[in-house]
């Protein structure tokens, strides 16, 4: 129990509600608490559950991101690494590629238009 509460004291909490509510009351007085007691019992039960997800969650995100570094860490200096750096450089160029010739596009339209030509 969670209150550490003893046969002896509660057989005297049981004497003094009886003599307190009486005999009529008393079943109704016993079977209300009960329901009071089960509902705090599974809203502690449901909030330590929610908790404890949550602290795997976090566990759970905590190593993701150990094992993203650690691959990470084992990528550099490798096959991957170089493969990696050479698309980057390789979509660089290309980038600048379509740069240049958007702008030569513009030039080219803009003279195309021009009346003084």
């Amino acid at each position: 129990m969670p209150f550490d509460i003893g046969f002896s004291e509660l057989l005297l909490v049981m004497i003094l509600a009886l003599l307190v509510l009486g005999p009529e009351r008393l079943p109704k007085a016993m079977q209300t608490f009960g329901r009071w007691a089960g509902k705090a019992k599974r809203t502690v039960t449901n909030f330590n559950h929610q908790v404890n997800r949550e602290l795997e969650l976090d566990e759970m995100k905590k190593k993701l991101a150990q094992h993203e570094e650690m691959i990470k860490r084992q990528a550099e200096g490798t096959d991957l690494q170089k493969l990696r750096d050479e698309a980057e450089r390789k979509i660089k160029a290309a980038e600048e590629a379509k740069q240049r010739a958007e702008e030569s596009i513009k030039t080219s339209s803009q003279s195309l238009n021009d009346p003084k030509s």
